[in-house]
């Protein structure tokens, strides 16, 4: 057994303990909601830190933060926890006590995953009465290559809201890979 030196101890103490949950080992949990404590980025399964917790895909405010993770998501896909990251994401959009924009991002997330993982979900969401839920399945649709989200899209640049416009047309000029999406806070 390894022991820490006793110098480090009180160093350790005041940093909250040796951390655990490397990138690498990243579960589903801690990719789509986050929640463990941080000092920085590399401390989170998800590489995203925000004030002193790890954030998970739902809970990342900016476009750049959800790119990070979406990265992540990709790489549990490769590991084979595919089903586990669509069933989670499917689970927040059937749940009717979620938030909108909370499901609006567990949509957005489909993006990051292959096209067939998911997407009679997505399909499903075209009708939803939630505005963002709509777009954001229409945009993961777009960049996992559907083309009909392409029309659903375009319904989105007369919308009242810039930066709904802004998103939309961004999205319109890219490819169709998740990262192409841009930076541009929600």
């Amino acid at each position: 057994m390894r022991r820490i030196p006793w110098w480090c101890v009180p160093v350790l103490v005041a940093c909250g303990g040796p951390r655990v949950g490397a990138p690498g080992a990243a579960t589903v949990e801690d990719l789509v909601w986050g929640g463990t404590d941080c000092r920085r980025a590399a401390d989170c399964p998800s590489g995203v830190c925000t004030a002193g917790a790890c954030v998970g895909y739902l809970g990342a405010a900016t476009e750049e933060a959800r790119a990070i993770i979406g990265l992540a998501l990709a790489a549990a896909v490769a590991r084979g926890q595919g089903e586990e990251v669509r069933q989670a994401l499917a689970e927040v959009l059937s749940s009717t006590g979620s938030d909108e924009f909370l499901r609006g991002r567990a949509a957005d997330a489909f993006r990051w995953l292959p096209p067939g993982l998911g997407g009679d979900t997505l399909a499903g969401l075209a009708e939803d009465p939630s505005e963002p839920v709509r777009f954001f399945a229409a945009r993961a649709r777009h960049a996992r290559g559907d083309p009909e989200a392409r029309e659903l899209l375009r319904s989105f640049l007369r919308h009242p809201s810039e930066a709904v416009r802004m998103l939309a047309t961004r999205a319109l000029a890219t490819g169709t890979e998740p990262g192409d999406q841009g930076p541009i806070n929600q």
